[in-house]
């Protein structure tokens, strides 16, 4: 009796975790965003990905919160660490950039090479940019080719559009 009770707790504490998560989403698109990053705070700091990739977000753009770049990439990189693929991405592309972190083109390709393995079409045009620029990476055509050839059938525009313009001169 008392595992059925102790089951049955946990399964309704898993229900109120997935839409403390939903409420917290669904605030920010109301336009709560106050409400929204109190709600993914918590969540965050508890270690669910999906609440660190949108606190991440918040502080980015600093809705709900000050605007705060190396919060939102210590976010990202905390997401990311567990696999979510858009944190991935964001996270290469903070480190490519150097906004709210160092410039750090390896680490760049390490995060695009980890979301493009994942089929993330504009992380395969940035793994393969990289190679194309020797950023980080050796420089090797081949392996940018590939890279930039999978994103632009992937669907990504900007890979297609330089594939054009490479293969035009």
């Amino acid at each position: 009796m008392k595992c059925l009770s102790l089951f049955i707790g946990l399964m309704f504490a898993s229900v109120s975790f997935a839409s403390t998560l939903e409420e917290g989403y669904e605030a920010v698109r109301s336009g709560k965003l106050e409400e929204g990053f109190a709600i993914l705070s918590p969540l965050a700091e508890k270690g669910d990905a999906e609440a660190q990739y949108g606190v991440a977000i918040l502080y980015k753009e600093g809705w709900g919160t000050d605007k705060n770049l190396e919060k939102a990439l210590e976010y990202y990189e905390k997401a990311a660490e567990q696999g979510h693929i858009n944190a991935m991405f964001y996270t290469a592309s903070a480190y490519q950039s150097g906004t709210g972190v160092t410039q750090d083109y390896a680490v760049a390709a390490k995060w695009y090479e980890q979301a493009a393995k994942k089929g993330h079409a504009p992380a395969m045009y940035g793994l393969g940019s990289l190679y194309y620029n020797g950023l980080g990476v050796e420089r090797n055509d081949a392996i940018a080719e590939t890279w930039i050839n999978k994103s632009a059938d992937a669907g990504f525009a900007l890979a297609s559009e330089f594939l054009k313009q490479k293969f035009m001169k």
